[in-house]
């Protein structure tokens, strides 16, 4: 029988882990000894450095996504991550897949599992990490900027030369946004507020608007695409400024928006929402990019994994400009026993 490539260094079962035992606040995150994952053939498991914090983690953290994630606690959450390979699966083996290769991950897993010091997934949602690219900065990109391709690639069906307007332009989703649209050779107006207008025409914005001063919807001009990243207009207010055949994209479900998706597929102007999955191709393409240097990690704050409640926070509270990481690698107190060291 064909067994896994292992690195010698990995070499006990138990790791530690970010667990969630309950729903509720940031305080149920918990550094705990749990089981390291065991992989099967198509798998490879990562020993990870970075992993970054989206909404969506601090959503299921609170509940509020039990109908869409119904899969009981406890869970290590975090879907992105970047390291290096500790084991690898004969199939994956066959994919050219090798222990110690820098790669980064979109995990498959329901909760993700990266806040850990390892994570089981599939190897068909992994990339060489680019070389451009530190693991902080590579773990900020897999989950934010495969939401920004989608969202413009797949449903606005991006063309060079199309006008596109990006709102919540310094986010997560949004700076890779204008970096993504840019690079395929759209004109873009960046939404965001003014403090942050040098950042978005840095990333490649042609045009700015401020939050503060304007509203976006009222604006006498129109476009192929309006990107919504941040969720803060609807597709009816933003129809005047949409051409003929524009498209309008939302990172967040309402009753308005899905409604909407399923009427404007009768109509002229389409409605969107838009929910990143795992892709490898999406994901070699957004490497690719960086590789080129047309995208980049734009860095809010990195905090210790042990300081995640505190990273939770800082996302809640909104107004992050990029992505928060969590640095994983040597952070995690060893609490196990000498014996299994």
């Amino acid at each position: 029988m064909a067994t896994a490539e292992a690195d010698p260094e990995v070499h006990t079962d138990v790791m530690q882990a970010v667990v969630l035992d309950q729903y509720g606040g940031e305080e149920n995150l918990k550094i705990k000894s749990v089981p390291r994952p065991k992989i099967t053939a198509d798998q490879v498991l990562i020993r990870v450095h970075a992993a970054s914090v989206n909404p969506i983690d601090w959503k299921v953290r609170q509940g509020m996504l039990k109908w869409i994630l119904p899969e009981q606690l406890p869970a290590v959450l975090g879907f992105d991550v970047a390291g290096e390979i500790a084991e690898v699966g004969y199939s994956a083996k066959q994919q050219g897949w090798n222990t110690g290769d820098h790669v980064m991950a979109f995990s498959d897993k329901t909760f993700g599992g990266g806040y850990a010091e390892y994570v089981a997934v599939d190897s068909k949602v992994i990339v060489a990490k680019p070389e451009k690219c530190s693991f902080e900065e590579a773990a900020a990109i897999p989950l934010a900027a495969t939401t920004a391709w989608k969202a413009l690639v797949k449903l606005g069906q991006l063309h060079a030369g199309d006008d596109v307007l990006i709102n919540g332009a310094s986010g997560g989703v949004g700076s890779f946004a204008v970096q993504i649209a840019k690079a395929l050779g759209a004109k873009v107006t960046a939404v965001c507020s003014s403090d942050n207008h040098a950042l978005v025409r840095d990333l490649g914005a042609d045009e700015t608007i401020d939050y503060h001063a304007t509203q976006f919807t009222q604006i006498a001009r129109t476009f192929d695409i309006v990107f919504d990243a941040v969720s803060k207009s609807s597709f009816h207010e933003c129809r005047r400024i949409l051409k003929p055949e524009g498209h309008y994209i939302a990172t967040l479900p309402s009753v308005e928006s899905v409604g909407m998706s399923l009427i404007s597929k009768f109509q002229k102007q389409s409605c969107h929402v838009v929910l990143a999955r795992p892709d490898g191709d999406i994901l070699k393409s957004l490497a690719a990019l960086v590789n080129e240097g047309k995208l980049r990690t734009v860095l809010d704050t990195v905090f210790p994994l042990n300081e995640v409640a505190a990273a939770h926070r800082k996302s809640e509270g909104g107004h992050v400009v990029g992505k928060i990481v969590l640095h994983v690698l040597k952070d995690i107190p060893d609490e196990r026993p000498h014996s299994e060291q």
